[in-house]
């Protein structure tokens, strides 16, 4: 396969990955709407806590295991090799996943009457303890599906199973309530996790091969070496993106608080775009890595403009625009005050999506897991120490908002620093700095409302922005509609 022809296939499939996304956390909205008003505030507090205290037990089962057999098994040898990963992966988190589970069943009696009063609640955290075992294979699975880039087959199931959470979950809460919730919570999982082990397995049957003794060793060492490391830097990640309210929560008003997180919220939903990205570059590219690292460079860095300034270009915009989105869906004053932190917050995921671009699509891929968890803790305490040093002159929320920024700022500077220390490789270059620069000054613009001239402005700032990328050759004429064209060939490989 040409680079050309790598490059074309790469990003066909992340135009498909964040359809598929989009598509469905839509139906996954118009999901927890019609649950939203079929349950009671108070049944609807009830769900949450049971979910909550799953969560707090489900979280240490995952271990980074998905994106750890995920490159592990793009760079398997054969079949025969993918299922030995497969079996290895599955084996460690049930592990896990068992004594998490049994300990959950064991103690909700005692979490439902004694620690939230309410006995009514032993049945569904017992429910939720077998949804964590059904739940188990579900990320192996999956790691199977996109290790072996079978990426049609991923995103047609991604937006079929969100369709069937629709036809499970409603008529099950509708007639059962609370229970109703976990029983379809159950029965989705169930089904999930079976149409899932048929596009995972199906393909390797006939390889079912068990690993040697010694072979299972090895795997189960190099597997848990790659996953604990990015556990850690996810669970920083979770600690840096909740590190705002879980501050000034201790100081500041709830509505205060509310007034940051709202801005956190609308921010961080940039980040489906490099999520999406991720979802196809760490198998794609772990293979590239490891075959041609010279064809692994170009096509990583042709791919990697293109992301970068459709990312800069939708952080501009929502910037830019965020005072009408607030007013068109929500209103106009409620979260007037969140406008000014939405800026600099805006630029801490444009960072931070550098960041988990290049985590899943290079330092996984080497096997630079101390240089990942080192980025990691200098964002965490890059931002923390950044809030405390602009708190005098800012003041609590846009110190925060700002610290955001800088820690993830010096998260993805170190990372392009050890990359470039380690492999001789750097992929920014001026071309990215003079497209911030023109981000950062449609980001200042402060003009009026539904303004005519807002409006000339913005599309004035298209044009350029068009311009920019074409002399900088991120694009060529026509090359984007060809993109757009190519998802309806059917020369693709098959899934």
């Amino acid at each position: 396969m040409t680079s050309n022809t790598s490059g074309s296939s790469l990003l066909r499939w992340q135009l498909i990955s964040f359809a598929s996304r989009m598509g469905a956390m839509f139906l996954g909205i118009v999901q927890s709407v019609v649950i939203v008003r079929i349950l009671s505030v108070a049944e609807y507090g009830l769900v949450s806590i049971v979910t909550s205290v799953g969560a707090a037990f489900g979280v240490y089962q995952h271990l980074g295991l998905a994106s750890g057999s995920t490159k592990e098994i793009s760079t398997a040898e054969n079949n025969e090799k993918v299922f030995k990963i497969f079996l290895t992966s599955t084996v460690i988190r049930y592990l896990i996943s068992l004594p998490l589970a049994l300990t959950l069943f064991i103690l909700a009696p005692h979490l439902a009457t004694q620690t939230y009063g309410h006995p009514e609640l032993v049945l569904p955290l017992r429910i939720f303890s077998l949804v964590m075992l059904v739940q188990g294979v579900q990320s192996i699975f999956n790691a199977v599906i996109s290790g072996l880039q079978r990426f049609k087959r991923l995103f047609l199931y991604q937006v079929f199973i969100a369709l069937c959470s629709l036809v499970i979950y409603i008529p099950l809460i509708y007639f059962y309530k609370v229970n109703g919730y976990f029983y379809a919570l159950l029965g989705f999982n169930i089904l999930s996790s079976l149409v899932l082990g048929y596009l995972a397995l199906k393909p390797l049957s006939g390889n079912f091969v068990f690993p040697a003794k010694e072979e299972f060793k090895a795997l189960f060492k190099q597997i848990l070496s790659i996953s604990l490391g990015i556990f850690l830097v996810k669970i920083i990640y979770t600690y840096w993106n909740k590190i705002g309210p879980l501050i000034l929560g201790t100081s500041l008003s709830p509505e205060q608080v509310g007034i940051f997180s709202f801005a956190l919220l609308y921010s961080g939903k940039l980040m489906s775009v490099s999520d999406s990205v991720t979802d196809v570059n760490l198998p794609f590219l772990s293979k590239k890595f490891k075959e041609n690292f010279e064809e692994f460079k170009q096509l990583f860095s042709s791919n990697f403009d293109k992301v970068f300034a459709f990312i800069l270009f939708a952080g501009g915009s929502a910037t830019y625009w965020v005072s009408e989105a607030v007013y068109l869906v929500i209103d106009k004053q409620k979260y007037a005050g969140s406008y000014d932190l939405v800026f600099p917050i805006i630029f801490a995921f444009i960072f931070y999506s550098i960041v988990n671009i290049v985590k899943s699509s290079i330092l996984i891929p080497a096997g630079f897991i101390k240089e990942m968890i080192l980025s990691f803790i200098l964002m965490f305490f890059v931002t923390i120490l950044s809030y405390f040093g602009f708190y005098t002159l800012l003041g609590p929320l846009s110190s925060m908002a700002w610290g955001m920024a800088f820690g993830s700022f010096v998260c993805a500077t170190s990372m392009v620093i050890f990359l470039n220390l380690r492999l001789g490789y750097k992929f920014l270059n001026k071309s990215h700095i003079v497209l911030l620069l023109v981000i950062y000054l449609l980001c200042t613009a402060n003009l009026p409302m539904f303004s005519f001239i807002k409006t000339i402005c913005y599309v004035v700032f298209v044009l350029f922005y068009m311009k920019l990328l074409t002399h900088f050759k991120y694009l060529n004429k026509g090359q984007l509609g060809d993109y757009l064209l190519s998802l309806k060939h059917k020369n693709v490989k098959k899934s």
